[in-house]
């Protein structure tokens, strides 16, 4: 038997009356209680001909998670951002927060990232930390034979749900929301971030409560044929024209940060596989967006029209984790440049040291 937990609701839920969908969708659960989970995103930013640099800090990463307290599981990936910049992202999970919060006195790596020498080197590097409590957090995958992220953890496993289909599933599988409505303090006025760096090499920025951190993966590892032509000219261009909306309009959709990451396999080549890991303010703006946004809705209807065409034989997997923070992150950004992650929010909610 998994483990999970619900609240009586003092809210209601957004279940549209009985409403089930025709087939299930997945989701993780655990065969061992589970309170908190650590996901930590680390990245060495370099310049892209500097593969060497890439290579270094994969190979770092990996020594400092052998140990008996590293994480459950942990993927490496890629992402070019806006300012052209290349940024070599690990990230890794723990669903035990003690066993993490030994690797974090233990490891030495900790210790090398923390070190003033980081700041002299002539390349970026960021860290942000997610600690969230079991009952801030959802997941769903649309098959069940593809395990990504959490569902790579120790002792999880993809069970089947039926809390999916309708626009505030998400909510609803938060068990949190039953008795929270998950308000951000700023309503839904999107912060001005501007900081445009300076002489601080490293700086820190805490974020308010109830901003949502969600990984939305796709993975085509196994389409061919119409299904693999599907995903390049129908699918992958309704996820962009989504992705570009949410970053275009914040004022809207509470948009703070989006990344498009590709997936990489152990000698770090590119893997028919993408996830897009973004930070929004709060739930309700970007609920608002997947209800009623035709650039949502494109997406919603290709995929409900993939299950009807395909059912279980469908070869792409589409799949998402979202966290609503509570206790504030850690996230930290060392010569890194201001449109990188959340540190443009630096001069309203950073925490940078004095400047030496």
């Amino acid at each position: 038997m998994s483990f999970h937990f619900e609240y009586p609701r003092t809210i209601a839920a957004r279940r549209p009356g009985e409403f089930k969908p025709a087939a299930p969708k997945f989701h993780v659960r655990w065969q061992a209680p589970v309170t908190t989970i650590v996901s930590d995103y680390i990245a060495v930013q370099r310049q892209a001909s500097d593969m060497a640099a890439e290579r270094a800090f994969f190979q770092r990463m990996r020594r400092a998670f052998d140990s008996a307290y590293g994480p459950d599981s942990f993927e490496e990936m890629r992402q070019t951002d806006e300012a052209g910049m290349v940024n070599s992202i690990v990230v890794a999970y723990w669903t035990d927060i003690v066993r993490y919060a030994l690797w974090k006195h233990v490891d030495s790596f900790n210790a090398w990232f923390r070190s003033t020498e980081r700041e002299q080197e002539a390349v970026g590097y960021w860290r942000e930390t997610l600690t969230v409590p079991y009952d801030r957090m959802e997941t769903i995958f649309s098959e069940p034979y593809y395990h990504a992220g959490l569902a790579r953890t120790r002792q999880a496993a993809l069970e089947p749900m039926y809390t999916a289909g309708y626009f505030g599933a998400m909510r609803d599988r938060l068990p949190i929301s039953a008795i929270d409505p998950l308000n951000s303090p700023y309503g839904e006025t999107t912060p001005e971030g501007n900081y445009a760096g300076g002489p601080v090499r490293r700086v820190r920025v805490d974020v308010p409560p109830n901003v949502v951190s969600i990984r939305s993966g796709q993975v085509w590892q196994k389409a061919e044929g119409e299904q693999l032509d599907d995903y390049y000219q129908n699918l992958q261009p309704k996820l962009e024209t989504g992705m570009a909306y949410l970053k275009e309009h914040p004022e809207t959709t509470g948009y703070l940060s989006l990344r498009a990451i590709v997936h990489l396999d152990k000698d770090g080549q590119e893997l028919r596989e993408t996830s897009k890991h973004g930070y929004f303010l709060a739930l309700a703006q970007l609920e608002r967006w997947a209800a009623e946004h035709k650039s949502h809705l494109d997406i919603f209807k290709h995929a409900l029209a993939m299950r009807r065409k395909y059912g279980a034989d469908r070869q792409v997997v589409t799949w998402h984790e979202v966290f609503v923070l509570g206790t504030t992150p850690s996230l930290e950004y060392i010569n890194c440049h201001p449109g990188t992650g959340l540190l443009r929010f630096a001069n309203v909610w950073g925490n940078p040291p004095p400047s030496n």
